[in-house]
């Protein structure tokens, strides 16, 4: 499974986290099958709550001392290995960053002079090669396990997605959510980018299996639209009435028979919801928790789980990671702090049980890029749980 990142919301976020009763942690949500779902497979057991406990594991400042900074993306290329990548004073002149993490401590790693921007997503095919863009500054740069270079950069649009399946095949997408398509869709085949047409060329979110299996999110007039690539052709994925008034934000294809979409519904006369989307190779369902918050980036969790950060959708400077598998909703990560939190993106450390996620750390000052860590709590399935 190759995984994309993508932009959210500079996060502001310290030190601990819990499941906590303001945000309506979801432990008993049931996914809501949609109009002519199966019911069968809708009507899964329940998820229970089990609390974890994140730390602070790194946080630096970059920037002038006034300036907030923060990462943005995380992505592990090994054991004990990772890029982290943001940026310095979000809402103005901005300056990217990246730097290693093992684990432990941070390493900061030297980009390409005359970059500006946040970096705003990333993909890895393997610890030497990996690849990062910045979504106003309009570039991608690649790691090639020595140094950084700049690989692309364009003079108008913004970069609102990222795919690297092998240093000859990598997608850039560049439509926004609101359907403005200046940039368009590139690809990059070892030697030269060349821009795609068609309906590709509307696609802001996507998430590959495979060179020969990439799923994506596309802008188009009226609702969204899920378009799938076999190697040669893009077509549409009907989807039945699960997005049904849903905004897809974010999408992440474990394999050809587990493919999760995340998105808000939203209307004029009510707080955004948080919806989940999951095909199985045969259906689609809808899970729907009823927590006003604004979908975030999806990340793999063990099992064909996934993990969804998301904002919650009252304003305060606070940070979730929720966990959800086929079956609902599971546990509820809250990060919080008195002058304000939030999380940007979450990975699963390869080979272990334990999360990484990244945001920032609101100071009186300015603010601080963070890195937490700690334990996946478990979500169990409860065989005393009634549907």
């Amino acid at each position: 499974m190759l995984k994309i990142r993508h932009i959210a919301a500079l996060a502001l976020a310290p030190v601990a986290v819990a499941c906590v009763s303001a945000f309506s942690c979801p432990a008993a949500a049931r996914p809501t099958p949609a109009a002519g779902a199966d019911s069968a497979t809708a009507a899964a057991p329940p998820t229970r709550t089990v609390l974890p406990v994140l730390r602070v594991a790194a946080a630096r400042h970059y920037g002038q001392p006034g300036n907030a900074s923060g990462f943005s993306v995380i992505v592990a290329t090994g054991v004990g290995q990772a890029w982290a990548f943001g940026g310095t004073n979000p809402g103005g002149p901005s300056t990217p960053i990246a730097a290693r993490w093992n684990g432990t401590a941070l390493t900061p790693s030297a980009l390409p002079a005359g970059l500006t921007g946040f970096i705003s997503d990333a993909s890895a095919p393997a610890a030497n090669d990996v690849w990062a863009a910045g979504q106003y500054g309009r570039y991608v740069v690649h790691w090639n396990g020595q140094g950084w270079r700049t690989a692309r950069q364009w003079r108008s649009g913004q970069v609102t997605g990222l795919i690297a399946i092998s240093t000859s095949d990598v997608w850039v997408f560049g439509t926004t959510v609101t359907g403005s398509s200046v940039l368009g869709t590139w690809h990059f085949d070892g030697t030269s980018w060349r821009p795609v047409t068609g309906r590709a060329s509307s696609i802001y979110r996507a998430s590959a299996v495979s060179s020969k299996d990439i799923w994506a999110i596309a802008a188009s007039s009226g609702t969204d639209v899920i378009l799938r690539y076999n190697g040669s052709t893009w077509w549409r994925v009907r989807t039945g009435p699960v997005l049904n008034g849903v905004q897809p934000r974010d999408i992440i294809a474990l394999s050809d028979r587990d493919v999760w979409v995340a998105g808000n519904e939203v209307s004029p006369a009510s707080a955004p919801r948080l919806v989940l989307a999951h095909w199985n190779g045969s259906r689609w369902t809808r899970l729907a928790n009823g927590l006003s918050a604004w979908a975030g980036r999806l990340s793999p969790a063990a099992h064909g789980d996934v993990l969804l950060t998301a904002t919650p959708a009252n304003a305060a400077a606070t940070g979730l990671i929720m966990h959800a598998s086929p079956a609902g909703w599971g546990t509820t990560i809250v990060v919080a702090s008195g002058l304000g939190s939030g999380v940007s993106d979450v990975a699963l450390a390869p080979r272990t049980s334990s999360l990484w996620a990244t945001g920032g750390i609101l100071t009186r000052l300015g603010g601080e890029a963070a890195i937490w860590s700690g334990p996946m709590a478990r979500a169990e399935h409860d065989p005393h749980d009634n549907i």
